[in-house]
């Protein structure tokens, strides 16, 4: 007979007294087989007593050794069935209720623990504990789940579930410690329960509660939440799993219980995962205060939730720590919440790890500050049904947005590659709270946080969505009259491509009623990237836009090469029909480096506006290729319809306003002037007659005859062999003479500039490819034509004068 027909035949009163004497003599040795004592407390061991109250069986809990305000129980089994509860019948003085279980077998709860007063309760057992699906709590304190060894405390003595003493020396000081021996059991938790109809923020069942302001915390081997949820309202949670031999320290706080891992060499694994599509979820929602902390070796949380949010108030949503040694997995739409979506701040998340891995629409929403030695990966997102937007995923990322007059916490990535691709993005923005049902949109006036990316090695940022409506990549902007926060980025290498980018930005969003003038926005932020090298290939973008007010600025600090590709841009314009604004201002400052682009890649560089003023564009560069500076008057020119320098082939760099030509802005272009120290001789004390340095008096085929000497030009050399060739240079290549020539020193002058002619266009199109220019051949000596002309050639003939009109000569007075 069960447990539930005993309870049955007993509230129907179907049996003799007999037979009922007979049934609770078998609901005694049922509930003795569940929560049995051992005998290691002697005279003060726990006493068990079955009860049915209301229906319900109960398994009260009496006796135990009390040690000031301790309360010690010590059993050889612990399980609670589904239905049942088992009911710790303390004093209401007792603070803390500390239970072990001293036998093999693990402890299965899933029914009530129930105490009395605000008695916080422990739970020791080294084999194992399971939460089911309809494991809950009914206690006024904190509950503390574990599968250590013993529980040390400050005086030195333990109290221990594997070398339990036949008299043990219990204390009346604060526990200190949890100390693991040779093993270190997994606890897992699956509980959906509401009692009394209680649910989470996402109307699932409570799960595990504790009362508001408390701690609930599971310290064991690997912990696993599945399809489990917890829930302490303005409380702690904490999930730490550690490996054998470790000691994880505990100190009393107004919330409970903080723990410490100092002691911990190795840990082991913490996963949040669903069951039956059920997520797992952690929810410490509240007026602020709340915490939810994780320490392990692999952190997984895949399809669940951990909300720390406060919807309402002016506090503080909380914090979230999330701690591993290896790695930090969010994915299938995992949503961590610290966010506040009124007029509270936002809370903090915290992660320090080696590798993060965002993905499949997984997303982190708070002030967040990552800490990943080795990388930062965030990748594509969940597909979802094409929505009004045109969006198409739901983006896997890291976010923080204010939603009210409160400034929106600030992001910050500390770490060695940082890898976002498929949609996926990080972003920190002042957003707006919409209203599905009267399409209404009220901004929010706080201001967007900046977010910060320290990668020491390389940040690289690919593609879109699916449908590209989403760029893969980092952004803070405004929608609203708040200012956009700050973007700064340091790295070594900074990749953007296949439509990925960078913005800044302040713009409203279409479509919808906005409460407000939604003509008054905030400013767009600054972009600030610092790298050795950036790359911007197949659009890849940097931006700062403004609709309305003044467009953010844009500065670049390159210590090599900045390189940009397939109709990329940097661009901070400002405006748009009907707007006026202002453009941005870009610097790029590579004093030792180059800016190079194919002269044809349609790449730009902009700070225009519609209606307002044009920007500025400052370069300092060792050198700069393929770019053409155009003003407005040149790109109307190009394009009339427009006057937009994307629909030019060319790639160009310009800041002017579109509809104002009297508003343009400025390019200034600055390269190193030549190094005149390079080409400066030291001159003789004593002058020389420059007339007496010239070769006139040689003998011309045995007769007396006029010299001369013809500079035909620099020849395409520029002043200074650091500076390029110019347009406007004799672009020629030099020719060697034949001694059998006949030419006069007129008609190789006349040959020379065809053969410029000839050659400018090849000479032109190896300059804007970058090549280098034909290598210049030294003059080695001169010869005469038959009219006495001096020409320099390349190589000295050695025919015989009487068979040549052009005479070498030496000019030694032979």
């Amino acid at each position: 007979m069960s447990r539930y027909q005993s309870s049955w035949c007993w509230e129907l009163g179907i049996v003799s007294t007999l037979a009922i004497a007979g049934v609770l003599t078998l609901f005694e040795s049922f509930a003795l087989a569940q929560i049995q004592k051992d005998g290691t407390l002697g005279s003060e061991s726990s006493i068990v007593t079955p009860k049915l109250i209301d229906g319900q069986p109960i398994d009260q809990i009496d006796g135990g050794a009390v040690r000031g305000t301790n309360l010690f129980h010590s059993f050889e089994q612990f399980s609670v069935p589904a239905g049942s509860t088992a009911h710790f019948n303390n004093a209401t003085d007792i603070q803390n209720i500390i239970s072990r279980v001293t036998g093999n077998s693990i402890s299965n709860i899933d029914g009530i623990l129930k105490a009395n007063g605000t008695a916080n309760l422990f739970l020791i057992n080294p084999n194992g504990i399971v939460f089911g699906p309809n494991a809950s709590l009914n206690i006024g304190g904190s509950f503390v789940a574990s599968t250590a060894s013993s529980l040390n405390f400050a005086d030195g003595t333990k109290f221990s579930a594997t070398s339990p003493e036949t008299t043990p020396l219990l204390t009346v000081s604060v526990p200190i410690g949890l100390q693991f021996g040779a093993t270190a059991a997994p606890i897992r938790n699956q509980s959906q329960a509401a009692p009394d109809g209680a649910i989470n923020i996402f109307g699932q069942g409570v799960g595990l509660q504790v009362q508001e302001g408390k701690t609930l915390a599971l310290i064991g081997g690997d912990i696993t939440l599945e399809g489990g949820n917890i829930t302490a309202k303005d409380g702690r949670v904490e999930l730490g799993s550690v490996a054998s031999n470790s000691l994880v320290s505990l100190s009393p706080t107004n919330q409970g219980w903080a723990f410490g891992y100092e002691g911990v060499q190795n840990f082991q694994n913490i996963e949040l995962i669903q069951l039956n599509k059920i997520p797992s979820t952690v929810d410490t929602h509240g007026e602020g205060g709340s915490n939810i902390h994780t320490q392990g070796k692999l952190v997984r949380i895949a399809g669940s939730f951990l909300v720390l949010v406060n919807p309402f108030e002016e506090q503080s949503s909380g914090n979230l720590t999330v701690n591993a040694s290896e790695s930090v997995v969010v994915e299938q739409e995992t949503q961590l919440f610290t966010q506040s979506f009124s007029t509270g701040n936002p809370g903090n998340i915290n992660i320090t790890t080696k590798k993060l891995v965002v993905r499949d629409g997984a997303q982190l929403q708070g002030q967040l500050t990552i800490n990943a030695s080795d990388s930062v990966e965030l990748i594509g997102g969940t597909p979802i049904p094409i929505l009004q937007n045109g969006s198409d995923l739901i983006s896997s990322g890291l976010f923080s947005a204010t939603y009210g007059d409160k400034n929106a916490g600030g992001i910050t990535i500390n770490t060695r590659k940082l890898l976002i691709q498929g949609g996926a993005r990080i972003s920190t923005s002042s957003e707006s709270i919409y209203n599905y049902i009267f399409n209404e949109l009220i901004p929010a006036t706080g201001k967007a946080g900046n977010l910060t990316v320290n990668a020491s090695e390389s940040v690289e940022l690919i593609g879109t969505s699916p449908n590209g409506s989403i760029l893969s990549g980092l952004s803070s902007g405004t929608e609203g009259p708040g200012d956009g926060g700050n973007l700064t980025l340091t790295t070594g290498q900074l990749i953007i491509k296949d439509g990925a980018a960078i913005t800044v930005s302040s713009q409203a969003r279409k479509n919808v009623i906005n409460i407000g003038d939604s003509n008054k926005l905030g400013e767009a932020g600054n972009l600030n990237i610092t790298a050795r090298s950036i790359l911007l290939d197949n659009k890849g973008k940097l931006t700062s836009n403004s609709e309305s007010g003044k467009g953010g600025d844009i500065t670049l600090q390159v210590r090599d090469l900045l390189l940009m590709r397939d109709e990329s841009i940097i661009t901070a314009n400002a405006g748009t029909a009907g707007l006026s604004g202002d453009g941005g201002n870009v610097m790029i400052n590579a004093p030792n480096g180059f800016i190079v682009t194919p002269s044809l890649g349609n790449s730009d560089i902009t700070a225009n506006a519609f209606s307002g003023s044009g920007g500025k564009i400052t370069i300092n560069a060792k050198n700069i290729f393929g770019f053409v500076p155009r003003t407005r008057a040149g790109v109307e020119k190009l394009d009339p319809e427009e006057i937009n320098p994307n629909k030019l082939q060319t790639s160009d760099i310009t800041a002017f306003s579109n509809q104002n030509a009297s508003l343009n802005g400025t390019v200034q272009i600055n390269i190193p002037d030549a190094d005149s120290s390079k080409s400066l001789l030291e001159l003789p004390v004593n002058l020389v007659e420059a007339s007496q340095q010239i070769v006139a008096g040689c003998d011309s085929g045995g007769k007396i005859g006029r010299s001369s000497f013809i500079a035909t030009g620099r020849g395409g050399l520029a002043p200074d062999p650091t500076e390029p060739l110019m347009a406007d240079a004799v672009l020629a290549d030099w020719i060697t003479l034949s001694p059998e020539s006949q030419n006069s020193a007129g008609g190789i002058q006349k040959k020379v500039a065809v053969k410029a002619q000839q050659n400018i266009g090849r000479k032109l199109q190896k300059f804007n490819s970058v090549n280098e220019p034909t290598q210049i051949v030294e003059a080695q000596g001169w010869v005469r034509d038959a009219n006495g002309n001096v020409v320099l050639v390349a190589q000295v003939p050695t025919a015989s004068p009487r068979s040549s009109s052009l005479v070498a000569s030496s000019c030694t007075g032979n």
